[in-house]
Formats: structure tokens, sequence, C-alpha cells
């Protein structure tokens, strides 16, 4: 129901790519058996409407499928990736999480109960309105982690209407609210996600050059790297035509450089997407100094 607009893109791309990952390419086709193949192993472990699901893992094929077959369900995601492991405990009890489903190295689910019970009120809104939510931690100006839930229908709303097809690499990660857009935005109109499976110039930059890239999310700190290691004289961008970046401030100095060195590809700051409510416990998670 609610991911039938995507659905419908997978359909007319069936033969398209969708995902590359570990140099291996997914198409279209592909992907719709997984969601059908999630939906009904949701219903097989007793994943219910109003659940609230953790999914452990980065970008790749099963966490696409898994992703939207939640969405579907009417779940509430919590996604985390290995970059928060030491907030892990913490962050599944703030969460109120009751499922688990973890995706490995080689992309292999473990799904798991967890001793919660979910009553938070923002919880209660989605499951009356009958909406999936999405739960993202972040960390605030005060430097302690907070947590955020969306209704997910909101954040659907803005990929129905179509854009341009592109390929872009998922740097930003799958926790992290500009690497879920990235990866709805690809596949709302029909475009490939490229997953790297180490963040660092050379790696981001090779894929660039052997998967033809066009759209580069990242961060003006990996931005300043890839000037820094002079990765961009190594491979061949010629196929990369917007970089976005986010999540913290954009030094001029570096904006000038890259500009420079590449005039023929356009900078782009997204605007930051707004939650419904933000929630945390009386204990908040602190986040480690130094």
């Amino acid at each position: 129901m609610f991911i039938d607009f995507l659905m419908k893109v997978f359909e007319e791309n069936r033969n398209m790519d969708v995902i590359v990952w570990k140099d291996k390419v997914y198409d279209y086709a592909w992907l719709l058996d997984r969601v059908n193949f999630w939906r009904t192993e949701l219903r097989r472990h007793d994943v219910r409407p109003g659940s609230v699901v953790i999914v452990e893992g980065d970008f790749s094929p099963n966490s696409v499928a898994l992703f939207l077959a939640l969405v579907d369900a009417q779940c509430i995601l919590v996604p985390l990736t290995s970059a928060v492991r030491t907030k892990k405990a913490e962050f599944i009890e703030i969460a109120q999480a009751e499922a688990s489903f973890a995706i490995d190295s080689n992309d292999e689910v473990e799904i798991a109960n967890l001793p919660n019970t979910p009553r938070h009120k923002y919880y209660s809104d989605l499951r009356k309105s009958g909406h999936p939510g999405l739960v993202v931690f972040s960390s605030g100006s005060t430097g302690e982690s907070k947590a955020s839930i969306h209704d997910m229908t909101r954040i659907l709303g803005k990929f129905q209407v179509r854009r341009h097809r592109l390929r872009a690499i998922t740097f930003l990660l799958y926790d992290h609210l500009g690497g879920i857009n990235t990866m709805l935005y690809q596949l709302s109109n029909g475009g490939c996600i490229v997953t790297v499976q180490e963040r660092s110039p050379d790696s981001v930059l090779s894929a660039v050059e052997r998967y033809r890239v066009e759209l580069l999310p990242t961060s003006p700190t990996f931005l300043n790297l890839i000037l820094l290691s002079e990765a961009y004289k190594r491979y061949d961008l010629s196929s990369l035509k917007t970089v976005s970046y986010g999540t913290e401030p954009m030094p001029p100095s570096t904006l000038k450089r890259f500009h420079q060195l590449m005039p023929d590809v356009r900078m782009l700051r997204p605007t930051g997407s707004r939650s419904l409510e933000s929630f945390a416990r009386s204990r908040r998670i602190q986040t480690p100094s130094g």
C-alpha cells in the first residue's frame, strides 16, 4: 500500500540496474522479488503493524528490500549501523525496540525478538493513523544523542513525483536521513544505488569511475579529504554531475577549491528534513568526549 508507487517504478524498470553491491549488479526484477520475499517473512515471523523494529546493517540488497517491506507492513523502523556499535544497547532501549533484523557483511539476516514493550506516545499516534514510522538518532548541539521519530508517509510523499534517473553513491549511512533520502530518490526514479564498502577517497572515486556515478552525496569533511589526498587526479570523474553536501558547515575555502578543480560539477546543499516530533528519555545518551 505505502510503497505501491515504488513497486510500479520497479515493474517499469525490471531490466535496469538498481543496486551495485560488492561489484555485483542487481536489477529491479530482483528487488521486486526480494521485497515480496520479505513481506512473506514478516508475516511468518508475526511482525505486526506498529511493531518497532531494529534494522542493523548498511546499504546492501537485503537492507534495501527489507526496509521497503517493513514500511509497507506499517512498522516503525530503527536503522542502526556499525558506526554506533558502542551505543547500540542504549539506542535499542530508548527506541523500545521489540524485534531485530541484523544484516551481516555477507548480506545474511538474523532475526531476533527483544524484551521491550514500546509505549511511547508518538508510537501510539502513528499506530492510530496506521502509518509506518522511522526513528533516527543524531548528536545534538549539546553533545547528547537524540532521537527523532518521523511519519514515513510524509517522507515518501516527497518522492511520488518522478524526477531524473541517476546513478548515485550511498555515501551517507543507512541510519542517516541523508542516506535514506538518497536511497528513496534513486528507487523512485528508476536510478541505481552504488554502494561502497569503504568510505575513503580512493574507494569512493574508484566507484564513481567504474560505475559512471552522476551524484555523490557527501560531507564537507570528505570533500576536503578528496582535495588533500589528490585522489581526484587518479580517476575519471567525467560522469559526475552533482555533489550534494550537508551534515556540517562547508568551509568557503573547500568549496572554492572544489569549484576550481571541477567547474562542471554542480555543488548542492539540500534542505534538511523536518521530523514530526523528537523524543528522548530523561537519561539521554551522552556523546563520548574527545
